[in-house]
C-alpha cells in the first residue's frame, strides 16, 4: 500500500473511534423518560419515525421543496456509495475489476457524478437562498463541500485508477473528510439514529405515531 492509503486508514480509524465515543455517550444517557401514562406503541413509533415519517409528504415543509428533497436523497446515496468504494479500494481484486473495460464499470461513476452535482447544487442553493443563508454557518458549507468533493474524487478514482495524481487526490479528500467528520455537523451520522429513536419513542408513547387513519 502507498503512504496515502496508510494515512487514509489512520484518518478513518481516528474518525470511527471519535464517533464511537459519541455513540457511547448517547448510550450512557439511557432511554428517554416520559412520566405520562403510555397510550401507544413505542416500537411502532420508532419504526414509523425511521421510515414513513421521512417521506416528504409527512415532513413539515419538504413537500414544498421536492427538487431539493430529491437532491438530498441522491446526495446521501452518493455518500454511502463513496464510503463503500473507499473500503473496497484497499482490496486488490476491486482495483483489478475497475481497471477493466466493461461498461458496467461506468454505472457507479455516473451515479456519483449525479450525487456530487446534487451536493454542489445544494451548496450553492444554501449560499444564495434568502431562507437558508441566514440560518447557515461555516460548518454547513465546509461539510457539504467536503462530502461533495469526496464523491467527485471517488468518481474520478473509479474512472482513472491508474493516474497517480487522481489516486493521491482521492485519498487526500478522504483524509480531510474523515478528520473533519467528528468536529462538525457530519457527526449526525451518529446522532441521527438516536434523534429518530427519541422522536419515535415520544410520539409512539403518546399514541401520535404512526398516524391513525381517519
Amino acid at each position: 500500500m502507498s503512504i496515502m492509503q496508510y494515512l487514509a486508514i489512520a484518518a478513518a480509524v481516528i474518525c470511527l473511534c471519535s464517533l464511537f465515543v459519541f455513540f457511547l455517550k448517547i448510550i450512557k444517557l439511557g432511554k428517554p423518560k416520559d412520566l405520562s401514562e403510555p397510550s401507544g406503541d413505542v416500537a411502532k413509533g420508532v419504526a414509523y419515525s425511521n421510515t414513513v415519517a421521512m417521506m416528504p409528504q409527512n415532513k413539515e415543509s419538504a413537500y414544498l421543496h421536492l427538487p431539493a428533497y430529491a437532491s438530498g436523497m441522491l446526495f446521501h446515496i452518493g455518500i454511502f456509495l463513496s464510503l463503500l468504494v473507499f473500503v473496497f479500494s484497499f482490496f486488490p481484486f476491486f482495483n483489478r475489476w475497475i481497471s477493466g473495460a466493461d461498461k458496467i464499470h461506468y454505472i457507479i461513476p455516473c451515479l456519483l457524478a449525479v450525487s456530487s452535482l446534487c451536493g454542489y447544487i445544494l451548496l450553492v442553493r444554501r449560499a444564495f437562498s434568502t431562507d437558508l443563508k441566514p440560518l447557515s454557518n461555516p460548518d454547513d458549507y465546509i461539510s457539504n463541500a467536503l462530502v461533495s468533493t469526496f464523491q467527485l474524487m471517488t468518481m474520478l478514482y473509479l474512472l482513472m485508477p491508474s493516474v497517480s495524481a487522481i489516486v493521491t487526490l482521492y485519498y487526500l479528500s478522504a483524509i480531510v473528510l474523515f478528520l473533519y467528520m467528528p468536529l462538525g455537523k457530519l457527526r449526525h451520522s451518529v446522532f441521527y439514529f438516536s434523534a429518530r429513536y427519541h422522536l419515535g419513542f415520544f410520539y409512539g408513547w403518546r399514541n401520535v405515531w404512526p398516524k391513525r387513519e381517519e
